[in-house]
């Protein structure tokens, strides 16, 4: 396979223009030619594993309910549009249903450019999903995990050794500790917050064979500053913004 490479994240997929963690969003990420679309999964109460950020339901759709404490059927009823459709009002309102990692998987095996990474949120959910790539064979170098919880991403380099694992660092006050972990687990990239990235921290990951990215950079001004630091990885949610700052589109 040929994928893009172009340190374009779509976070959540392109939560401008469509909601968050949703199919859609995907698709538009996708079509928007990012090289990677992050998401997030939680495990619902009888076992499925499915795509939100939250462990409820509060912040996205109509009804509020807990993931874990649910069953897969009773969360498919929600519309996780909801607020979107009340933040952009001036479109029509529409339905978009929370979705499972099944589905996610299938859309992203439709073409082969543009790759997955997952972040678990909950434990269990590294193995269930391993289960469901080996399953549905999946390949795996289309597939990446994400997050700063490093016994989660050992799992997932275990569980899946192909894909490619996203360390969130967040600061980078034990930026030694975290390259000496990245080293020792294969991991490739190490990705830390917007807030606390600096000029050194991107030269010492570089220097030590690491590629730095960082999350989740939204301001175009920001955009142009950590371009010029050379940050090879963005986690956005505005993908248009940045990919045009990058010359990548009109």
């Amino acid at each position: 396979m040929s994928f893009y490479d172009n340190g374009v994240t779509g976070h959540r997929g392109d939560p401008q223009h469509f909601p968050q963690n949703t199919l859609p969003g995907f698709e538009a990420a996708i079509k928007l030619g990012c090289d990677w679309v992050e998401t997030d999964m939680h495990l619902t109460r009888d076992g499925r594993v499915v795509i939100s950020h939250d462990h409820h339901t509060r912040a996205q759709a109509d009804k509020f309910l807990v993931i874990k404490e649910n069953d897969f059927s009773d969360l498919r009823k929600l519309n996780m549009a909801t607020r979107f459709n009340i933040e952009h009002d001036d479109r029509p309102p529409f339905f978009e249903a929370m979705p499972s990692l099944e589905e996610t998987l299938e859309l992203f095996r439709s073409q082969d450019k543009v790759r997955l990474s997952l972040q678990p949120k909950a434990p269990g959910t590294v193995a269930a999903a391993a289960k469901i790539i080996r399953d549905m064979k999946f390949p795996e170098e289309m597939l990446g995990f994400n997050d700063g919880n490093l016994a989660f991403m050992c799992e997932a380099k275990e569980t899946c050794p192909d894909s490619t694992i996203f360390y969130d660092i967040c600061n980078t006050d034990q930026l030694e500790i975290n390259l000496a972990d990245a080293q020792k687990y294969g991991f490739r990239y190490l990705v830390a917050n917007e807030n606390f990235l600096r000029q050194e921290d991107v030269d010492r990951i570089l220097g030590a064979g690491f590629l730095p990215g960082v999350w989740n950079i939204n301001n175009p001004g920001e955009m142009d500053r950590f371009i010029a630091m050379g940050v090879k990885r963005f986690y956005t949610d505005y993908p248009a913004v940045l990919m045009k700052k990058l010359g990548l589109i009109k």
